[in-house]
This record gives C-alpha cells, sequence and structure tokens, in this order.
C-alpha cells in the first residue's frame, strides 16, 4: 500500500513533517518567520561588524563603459536609510569637477560623463558636508570582461571572519592581468562593507557592481563588451549561461561540476 505525506484537510497550512503523533506540525507560516529572522540576524550582525555599513549622505555608483562612449555618473542621497530627494551633488572624476546635479525625488542625481582613456578612473561625489567615493572602469569594446561574485566564490566558507578562500587573492590578481576583473555584490553584507573587505584583503581595485539577478549582464552586453567568465554561487552562474560558457561555482550549479580550488579556475579562465 502506497504511503502519502498527510495533508491537513481543515485548511490549515501545516506541514505533515512527521509520522509521530507526539511531534506537532510546524504551521507554514512560523517556518517562514523563522528563515526570515534568522536571515535578519545575519544581515545585522554583519552590519555591526562592518562599521563602514553605516548610513552615508551620498552614495556613488561604480560603473563600467566603453571608453569614449557617454556614462551617466550615479550617485544617491540619503536621509538616514531612507532616499532624499533635492540634495545637491558635486561630481568629480580623478580629482577634476564635472559638474553639479540635483537629486530627484526617489534620491537619485545624474551627470554626464565621457571616459578619454582605458583603465580606472576614481569617482568622488560630495553632497552636504558628505562624500563617497568610486570607480569606473573605462575599456575598449568587445573587451572580455571577468565577473567574480565576492560572497560566493572569495569568502572562506567555513570562516565566521570571513577569511578569503584559500589562493582567492592571488588568483585574481592573475586573471585581472590578462581580463579586467568585475566584482560582483550579491549577498547579504551590504556595499560598502563589500567594498572594505577587498580593500583590507588586498585584492586588486575594481569595480562592485550588483548583480541584481543577472540583470548586470545583460547591460554590460548592450555597452558592446563580453563577459569572458563568470565565478560565483550556483544562482549567479546559472544567471550568466545566456553570456558565457564560462562559469565556475564551487557548488554543483545545475549541469556544471563544482571546481575543486582557485588555481582549477586560473586555468579554465585564459
Amino acid at each position: 500500500m502506497d504511503r502519502k505525506c498527510p495533508v491537513p484537510l481543515d485548511g490549515s497550512d501545516s506541514f505533515g513533517g512527521s509520522s509521530d503523533p507526539e511531534l506537532p506540525a510546524i504551521p507554514m507560516h512560523a517556518s517562514l518567520r523563522i528563515t526570515s529572522l534568522v536571515l535578519l540576524l545575519h544581515s545585522l550582525l554583519f552590519a555591526l561588524l562592518s562599521p563602514a555599513d553605516a548610513p552615508a549622505d551620498v552614495v556613488v555608483q561604480d560603473m563600467v563603459s566603453p571608453v569614449g562612449r557617454e556614462v551617466m555618473l550615479r550617485a544617491e542621497t540619503k536621509g538616514g536609510f531612507f532616499s532624499k530627494g533635492g540634495a545637491l551633488v558635486e561630481f568629480f572624476v580623478d580629482g577634476k569637477p564635472v559638474g553639479k546635479s540635483l537629486s530627484g525625488g526617489d534620491g537619485l542625481a545624474y551627470r554626464s560623463f565621457v571616459p578619454a582613456r582605458t583603465g580606472l578612473h576614481k569617482i568622488k561625489v560630495r553632497s552636504e558636508g558628505d562624500s563617497d567615493e568610486g570607480l569606473l572602469l573605462a575599456v575598449k569594446e568587445s573587451t572580455q570582461l571577468v565577473f567574480i561574485d565576492v560572497e560566493g566564490s572569495l569568502h572562506e566558507p567555513s570562516s565566521f571572519t570571513r577569511k578569503p578562500r584559500s589562493g582567492s587573492v592571488q588568483a585574481v590578481k592573475k586573471i585581472n592581468r590578462t581580463y579586467p576583473v568585475v566584482f560582483l555584490w550579491s549577498g547579504f553584507v551590504g556595499l560598502s562593507a563589500a567594498k572594505s573587505w577587498l580593500k583590507e584583503n588586498r585584492f586588486p581595485e575594481a569595480p562592485l557592481l550588483a548583480w541584481s539577478r543577472g540583470e548586470v549582464f545583460g547591460e554590460i552586453r548592450e555597452k558592446h563588451l563580453k563577459v569572458r567568465a563568470v565565478i560565483g554561487k550556483p544562482d549567479v552562474v546559472q544567471s550568466a549561461r545566456e553570456y558565457t560558457p564560462r562559469a565556475f561555482s564551487f557548488e554543483a550549479a545545475g549541469d556544471r561540476e563544482a571546481v575543486q580550488d582557485w588555481d582549477e579556475i586560473v586555468k579554465k579562465v585564459k
């Protein structure tokens, strides 16, 4: 006789997780609340451990752009944790002023800029006594970029203190000598904290872009740039399938086998 998972007949959302009548079923909504609470505590813990993640009055976005083409520099003005409109933002590139803009109702301020040379450009924004710095990577069209998910490939998974994964720093430096590296932000640790962690652990200087569930790869294609490889956790790798055959994860991802270490990745990226 086939056994079926017990389903509540009273319209409740309880799980029939055990056949033992002495073990109470866990309501689905309670399970979801527990999961959400764990994730929230995880985020708060890393925020407390990362002073760089405290809210700033103005935040600038890192960018990647083809050289010689207009790019819209973007900054966000805030009041605490919330966006704040109507603030004047000054933009600087490589120490030179490029203009001022007022932030809109969504807190975003834009300024047009055309990078005249390839390489990294330093962006700085100032607003109401606060400032922030970021990076603009300008490359030739058809340049092949390597995207690296910070939390999904650079952190040592078993380390509570978030040590770099063995061999990751030197491997990223090797890759960056051949293909420009772009870091991806995809996890719970805040953007500012992720930037500070990369700097503290002496990873090469490179822009840090939001993964945005894979939208970043479509934006790169629209700029006529190419994705050479993607390294990260399975969902990041899966989101890049249509953009590159070179996608690596330390966990099995779909039909892709997990890589063992960073030395293996360096060999496969070349």
